[in-house]
């Protein structure tokens, strides 16, 4: 078929024809074997951005009464020889059989990048009212045992051309992993920042990685460490919350806050941070999702289509609709579990639904596309899973 050139020079035109037929010629003369793959660039990329790592737990670290941290190798005898690198306060994703449910929630990885060069990462998780799989591996989980995670994935960590040089830390309870990794990658001479972590808990027996913080503290004068309890008084650290009046006397001309916590310390801190006025890119949040107002506790039928199967399972108006999915052993894609990752980006084809999701684009909105993990029934749904 004659290409049609309509619009364009002659000379062009004869270009372009010229090129067309050479391109034809290069075609039928070139071999008819499979183009190579294994290139050098492709091998390194895979290994620094693998889809998926087989991994085994080989050590476990009792930090607290209900902390432990879960030290991870690969797991060579199922074909993963070196973990990813990553970057301090990224995250992993990791699956979890659960009786009949098959659970996959993210952990920030709570150690140096450099251990990942020496394939290991640290998990470190702390037990949740409720919490299905927290409990599962505080109380379950031995030496030995075998799971499948994700690449490293996220976005909460230091980048250079957005973020100020000092960081000003805000942690509550489990919320101070990516911090240690941050700080560990400063005594690593891997980050070159001025980290200030202010670290909130109620009493003196819920602060995790204490004696690891304050011996990197003493070694580098980039790194700070603030204690404030709540419901304690203890010599060495503050007593209250953490207010503008604590944070002041650490501020620079630039200054970025990274905050990770709970549900609660975040709609505090935010508060603080109104204070300052500071533009957007200066206030980062790990996994922030908002508050969502539930109806009484109602059970609907949730439909859920595959490429190959359709399943019929209950969800309640409490749970989120990945919940539901999980905990009857239907397989999702997720990553993150607040909405933020859109890994799990399904089309809702019917129903009512409440969502605490603010990062569904305008235009998927329209097409009635949802994030599952941050979606709540208000009806009987049905939702397509990607492809």
């Amino acid at each position: 078929m004659e290409l049609e050139l309509k619009g364009i020079r002659k000379k062009d035109k004869e270009a372009i024809r010229f090129l067309n037929k050479e391109r034809k010629k290069i075609i039928s003369d070139s071999s008819s074997q499979p183009i190579e793959t294994d290139f050098v660039g492709n091998a390194l990329s895979n290994s620094f951005h693998p889809f998926l790592q087989q991994v085994k737990v080989a050590d476990i670290i009792v930090e607290n009464y209900n902390t432990k941290t879960f030290v991870l190798v690969p797991n060579k005898e199922a074909g993963t020889k070196r973990l990813a690198y990553f970057r301090p306060g990224q995250y992993i994703s990791i699956e979890v059989p659960i009786g009949k449910g098959i659970y996959k929630r993210p952990y920030t990885i709570s150690c140096s990048p450099k251990m990942a060069l020496d394939n290991t990462y640290t998990i470190t998780i702390k037990r949740r009212i409720n919490g299905v799989v927290s409990n599962y591996f505080l109380d379950c989980v031995q030496i030995g045992e075998t799971f499948l995670i994700s690449a490293p994935n996220g976005e909460f960590y230091y980048e250079k051309l957005r973020d100020a040089k000092n960081v000003i830390a805000l942690a509550g309870g489990s919320g101070i992993t990516p911090f240690l990794s941050m700080a560990e990658a400063i005594r690593d001479g891997i980050l070159d920042i001025k980290l200030t972590i202010f670290y909130g808990a109620k009493k003196e027996k819920d602060l995790v990685f204490r004696n690891r913080l304050d011996e990197l503290a003493k070694k580098s004068n980039l790194i700070e460490v603030i204690y404030i309890l709540s419901d304690e008084q203890i010599n060495s650290t503050k007593t209250g919350f953490i207010t503008k009046e604590i944070i002041d006397p650490y501020l620079q001309n630039e200054t970025s806050f990274f905050v990770c916590g709970p549900l609660g310390f975040y709609e505090s801190m935010n508060q603080v941070l109104k204070e300052y006025h500071l533009p957007n890119k200066y206030i980062r949040h790990d996994a922030f999702f908002g508050k969502i107002d539930l109806e009484e506790n109602e059970i609907y039928h949730l439909k859920v289509i595959t490429q190959n199967r359709e399943f019929m399972i209950s969800c309640s108006s409490r749970e989120t609709l990945l919940c539901a999915m999980e905990k009857n052993g239907v397989v999702a894609p997720s990553k993150c579990h607040v909405g933020e990752c859109g890994f799990c980006k399904s089309k809702l084809k019917s129903g009512k639904v409440k969502t605490f999701d603010e990062n569904i684009r305008a235009a998927d909105k329209e097409n009635r596309y949802i994030h599952p993990c941050a979606t709540f029934p208000e009806s009987d749904v049905v939702i397509e899973l990607p492809r």
